[in-house]
């Protein structure tokens, strides 16, 4: 079996930057002195806006244009085919499953409908994510977090836009990359939240910039790692994943059309260890 390096939780892990927020304005510090707040965006420069569901356009525009906090990835590529990075990034439900196989992990997480998800991370946060654009170059979620502190004295609302840019090539060796880049938006809603000091506004910027890193290591990992062991991604999907029937069948019918020569018909194991190298990436 094969060792591979993983991340110890995959993007529902930016609801932490809520937790660090909570930080104490110093006592010499005063609220406007401590200002935190992203640049203002245009929102119809970030996303194709007519393209959001009505419901949620006053919403998503909202949190680009006035968000607490944004980080900006950069750009990954790395070898995967197309079709199974898609169902990576769509489905979700499968995607857990296949990480909660390989170690412990407290995040549960169940389908509400086509687009919509539900799920805790075990530490006090609990999120609705819900897929607003999904088409193979452009996915947009919008995200609707809670946080309660471990004494339930504190409790933070607040909202995520993630955009996913994706893009697709063929290197001349026949070999397909995926390149993607993940864009993060979040807006703190909570009534009386106080905008962090200054000193610690480093430290929330470093998280959140961690986050959005790992979140676009994490679905490459997962990649790679089904191209390599498809029969165990097949097996998990059908018997472990709470998808429903038919998107376990259409995972399964993608893992064979991406399955590589010569691949194991064993499973991997994952090193709890974020702050290993991971594997080669180009850019």
């Amino acid at each position: 079996m094969t060792s591979w390096t993983a991340f110890r939780r995959p993007t529902t892990g930016l609801v932490v930057v809520f937790a660090l927020a909570l930080a104490p304005l110093p006592a010499n510090e005063t609220t406007a002195q401590a200002g935190l707040g992203a640049r203002p965006r245009d929102p119809v420069t970030v996303i194709p806006l007519d393209q959001v569901a009505v419901e949620h356009r006053a919403s998503v525009a909202e949190t680009i244009r006035d968000a607490t906090f944004h980080r900006q990835g950069d750009s990954d590529a790395f070898p995967c085919h197309s079709k199974l990075y898609l169902n990576l990034l769509n489905e979700p439900a499968i995607t857990l499953a296949l990480w909660k196989d390989l170690g412990d992990s407290p995040v549960r997480l169940r389908q509400v409908s086509s687009s919509l998800y539900q799920g805790t991370d075990g530490a006090g946060a609990s999120a609705s994510w819900e897929y607003l654009i999904r088409t193979p170059n452009l996915t947009v979620l919008l995200g609707h977090l809670d946080y309660n502190g471990p004494r339930g004295n504190v409790q933070l609302q607040g909202r995520i836009v993630m955009v996913i840019r994706s893009g697709f090539y063929r290197e001349v060796n026949g070999e397909n990359y995926v390149k993607h880049d993940i864009e993060a938006f979040v807006k703190v809603d909570s009534k009386g939240w106080k905008t962090a000091a200054k000193t610690i506004r480093p430290i929330i910027e470093k998280l959140l910039e961690e986050q959005v890193r790992e979140a676009g290591w994490f679905i490459s990992l997962m990649g790679r790692m089904v191209e390599t062991y498809p029969d165990w991604a097949k097996q998990v999907a059908l018997t472990r994943s709470e998808a429903v029937p038919e998107t376990k069948q259409r995972f399964a019918k993608v893992v064979e059309e991406s399955r590589r020569p010569g691949a194991s018909p064993g499973r991997p194991t994952a090193l709890a260890d974020s702050a290993a190298s991971p594997a080669p990436r180009r850019r």
